[in-house]
């Protein structure tokens, strides 16, 4: 009895319902999947059918290698072969051709089975495109990083936040500061003593703290050789690398300076020159009635030494007019109280006294 109640037992699961169950997956998987026997494709599930981009009745039978993009056919053999033989455990991409030719990324895995008694292969695909999209751009945008980076003429640096720290430089600035590579990476820029004013750089940190960016701040930075640069610096807080860090970009403005110096000192000049001539046109003619007056007096009393210093400070006035007359360049120098005046002396290096200026003309007459 014991025996016969055994063999009434249900089994523990249902052969029918088992390969039901089986259909089921395999027809309304979200993941793509299909059968090959001898390199040919046997069954299909519809979600492979819309990856491949081909219908059912186009597939089965249809070589496996023939979706596979024709660069990629012998990277994807080795791989499937080595899956198969258990020496491969990570999934592989591929790219597929459809029918029309529209190129997708597959991710596949294969493994040996037995279908209708013989050995086939169960490969699972997944629509990995969009995914590939992403990166291919993402690669590409890095790239035109890279080249923007190493070629702008300006200097682009990357370093971090906080410390300053040089993670990346570009040619211009290796260029333009003297330094090696191997001097700059790793090193801060306080240590290097890029920034004339170290104030500065705290100033704007904060800055950069509070808004994320800071634009085009005239800031002067020394060379390797101890040359003073002036330069616009803009920089904004970025992620790199997993951390926060910044990419600055620094325009180098000495020659604009220097330029626009110029440009004032002549400006400047231009004003002394103007008031230097109106002022030594206005006072010649006095200046030549005192020298006759105190002549004839000196002539009259010739033991007079008051008539002589007077002569010698009339004498004075008419060489520092002769100065202004001469003025080629504009120098100042330090007076009281932190202001500054023109210094004659400088501005006029080529200029001779006005006795000498007699003098020299009555040689010439001679």
């Amino acid at each position: 009895m014991k025996e016969d109640d055994k063999s009434k037992e249900k089994p523990l699961f249902d052969i029918d319902e088992a390969k039901q169950f089986t259909l089921q997956l395999f027809y309304s998987s979200p993941i793509g999947i299909y059968i090959a026997q001898k390199g040919k494709f046997k069954l299909v599930n519809p979600e492979f059918v819309k990856m491949a981009g081909h219908k059912e009745e186009e597939l089965l039978g249809m070589d496996t290698l023939k979706l596979v993009h024709p660069e990629d056919r012998e990277d994807v053999k080795r791989k499937a072969i080595e899956m198969l033989k258990g020496q491969r455990k990570k999934p592989y991409i591929y790219r597929i051709l459809t029918k029309n030719n529209e190129i997708r990324y597959i991710l596949e895995t294969v493994c040996p089975i037995t279908y209708n008694k013989k050995p086939a292969t169960l490969g699972y695909v997944m629509d990995n495109t969009e995914e590939e999209k992403i990166k291919e751009a993402l690669k590409q945008s890095e790239e035109k990083f890279h080249k923007a980076f190493r070629s702008s003429p300006d200097w682009v640096v990357i370093t971090t936040l906080d410390e300053g720290i040089y993670l990346e430089v570009n040619d211009a600035f290796l260029h333009t500061t003297g330094y090696e590579l191997d001097e700059v990476i790793g090193k801060s820029s306080v240590e290097l003593g890029i920034w004339v004013d170290p104030k500065q750089r705290e100033e704007l940190h904060k800055v950069l703290l509070e808004n994320g960016r800071v634009c085009n701040a005239e800031v002067q930075f020394r060379t390797k050789y101890g040359d003073i640069l002036h330069v616009l610096w803009s920089a904004e807080v970025i992620e790199y690398e997993g951390k926060k860090c910044l990419i600055a970009v620094t325009r180098n403005i000495t020659d604009r300076k220097i330029a626009e110096q110029e440009l004032l000192k002549r400006e400047k000049l231009q004003g002394v020159l103007e008031l230097a001539g109106a002022t030594c046109h206005e006072m010649n003619q006095p200046l030549q009635n005192m020298f006759f007056i105190l002549d004839e007096l000196m002539d009259k009393y010739p033991k007079e030494e008051m008539l002589k210093k007077l002569k010698e400070q009339v004498q004075r006035i008419a060489d520092i007019t002769n100065k202004l007359e001469n003025i080629t360049t504009y120098e100042t120098k330090e007076y009281v109280q932190g202001f500054r005046i023109i210094d004659i002396d400088k501005s006029c290096p080529l200029n001779l006294s006005s006795s000498q200026k007699r003098t020299q003309n009555k040689k010439v007459q001679n």
